[in-house]
């Protein structure tokens, strides 16, 4: 939680932490939190949060630890911050009575005893794991920073010739001598000229007259493309030299950070920025090529970032290996579904992401979102002799069949993005006859008008949370004692533009572009 300039938002925790712990007790992996703290008062904002958190207990499940301890991630030269020095921080625990009686209990105790705090308490210190953590410059306080030992670094500043010449494993923090922690950012500020595009051996691309890269060459693709601020090329550079590097810890920054702050010299005055004297300048972010964003925007590069980072944090981490469907299964459609009980290999879904929206943004904006309807959690998948058969369940009943968009399978036979709909050869519901009956189609990227191709009828059942279809192997081309194949379901999604129609409405599984894959053996 970023308190890094010293402003602590407790009407949002008190939402935020309740919500991840419902999430949790409804079955979803929620993340842990720690603080990080370093402008203005630091130690008192330390101090605050500690005894309002920590030693009240609060949402103690939520805590994340590191050595044996929770982390807080800190200012550890409280007396310096980014705005300059001789920082003060008041003391709520001061009482001038713990200085002069003998009988106080905390007489002598420079926590008590002081009005502004000189260092951190005593209980702080011994609470918690503690790093201090700022921006990988070579130097910091007067001191090295970059890579030394309990110093972390949330982006490393790469516009700096020294930092830019040293060894990239020279740039992971240490820990009693062991590499321990490393950053990992989409770019960096607008004001080091290092964006999104930006390289070790190109440095950033000419720009345009938006402040946009020109068509620049992306290294693994061995290609120059259009808006490269869109493939990530910093962020990989970034992720390969800290897999190489592999410390016990990635730092990633950030997720959201889309608010833009403009600043101004004043005074008429100018101020070098994007190449030029320029009446303004951005800090943080300033467009699609200088941000430091994760999050998915709407349009443009739309979730690419998000994909390639968990990409690479499956590189990181590791993955658990597929589980593998075997043997055949009689799995009859009547809508009975007690059958499906000795298919043991489960496809899930995030629990309640089909809460609905609505919400103020900035400037009179209000988000509205009410398409969340079956919200897809679990489905497996059987074969037989000659079908394939396909189970989805829902948290609560299914709304009737005659819905638009409803409970769509999408089909990627052959596990080739470059065939069909983006990958998808066949789907499922998308014409739903009866109660009974449903439609499979084809992708036939010949028929511009209406490229989704009937080519069977399909028995299905639905009955209270569940739905079950089958489909014939022979027309998926699934034949033989093995196979594997990508599907995806989804409910409610406003069209089928492209695959980030199934991100924006109603409920996708799994969640955005990701596919399940059943791997079956006889």
């Amino acid at each position: 939680m970023d308190v890094t300039n010293a402003v602590r938002y407790w009407e949002e925790w008190d939402v935020l932490f309740p919500t991840m712990q419902k999430m949790k007790a409804e079955g979803n992996k929620v993340p842990q939190f720690c603080f990080w703290s370093f402008n203005g008062p630091a130690i008192t904002v330390v101090q605050d949060l500690y005894e309002k958190v920590y030693k009240a207990g609060k949402y103690k499940d939520l805590w994340f630890y590191w050595d044996g301890k929770p982390l807080l991630l800190y200012n550890g030269t409280p007396s310096v911050d980014a705005n300059g020095q001789g920082i003060k921080h008041p003391n709520p625990n001061y009482d001038p009575a713990a200085k002069t009686d003998p009988n106080h209990p905390h007489y002598g105790d420079p926590d008590y005893t002081e009005e502004n705090y000189l260092d951190y308490t005593r209980e702080v210190k011994d609470f918690f794991t503690l790093r201090t953590m700022w921006w990988g410059y070579y130097e910091w306080a007067g001191k090295r920073f970059i890579g030394t030992e309990d110093n972390w670094s949330f982006g490393y500043d790469l516009g700096n010739d020294k930092v830019a010449a040293m060894n990239p494993d020279d740039l992971v923090s240490r820990h009693l001598g062991q590499k321990e922690e490393a950053a990992v950012t989409p770019a960096q500020h607008p004001s080091s000229l290092v964006g999104k595009s930006w390289s070790r051996e190109k440095g950033e691309p000419e720009l345009n007259d938006q402040d946009l890269p020109v068509p620049t060459l992306v290294p693994w693709l061995g290609k120059t493309v259009e808006h490269p601020e869109g493939y990530g090329i910093y962020f990989q550079e970034r992720w390969d030299e800290a897999l190489h590097a592999d410390p016990q810890f990635l730092y990633i920054n950030d997720w959201n950070e889309w608010t833009a702050g403009k600043y101004q010299p004043g005074d008429g005055k100018t101020t070098h920025f994007m190449r030029r004297d320029s009446p303004y300048f951005f800090v943080d972010q300033y467009n699609a090529e200088f941000n430091r964003c994760i999050q998915p925007m709407k349009g443009g590069y739309t979730d690419n970032y998000y994909m390639q980072m968990a990409q690479n944090i499956r590189r990181y981490k590791g993955a658990r290996p597929i589980p593998e469907l075997k043997g055949k299964s009689s799995i009859k459609i009547d809508g009975d579904f007690s059958d499906w009980k000795e298919t043991d290999v489960e496809y899930r879904d995030t629990i309640g992401d089909t809460f609905h929206r609505n919400h103020k943004g900035y400037g009179g904006l209000v988000y509205v979102n009410d398409s969340g309807r079956n919200d897809i959690v679990t489905s497996k998948v059987a074969v037989g002799d000659s079908s394939i058969y396909f189970l989805a369940e829902t948290n609560a009943p299914l709304t009737a069949h005659t819905d638009a968009n409803w409970m769509l399978l999408l089909l990627d036979a052959d596990k080739d993005i470059n065939t069909g709909w983006h990958g998808y050869d066949y789907l499922v519901n998308k014409t739903v006859t009866d109660d009974k009956k449903t439609t499979l189609m084809k992708y036939d990227k010949e028929q511009k008008e209406n490229p989704w191709q009937k080519v069977a009828d399909l028995t299905y059942r639905y009955n209270g949370n569940q739905m079950e279809v089958e489909i014939p192997r022979d027309i998926l081309a699934l034949q033989g004692t093995s196979f594997s194949f990508d599907f995806h379901w989804c409910d409610n999604p406003a069209d089928l533009v492209d695959p980030i129609s199934l991100c924006v409405n109603g409920d996708s599984a799994p969640n955005r572009r990701f596919n399940y894959r059943c791997i079956w053996s006889e």
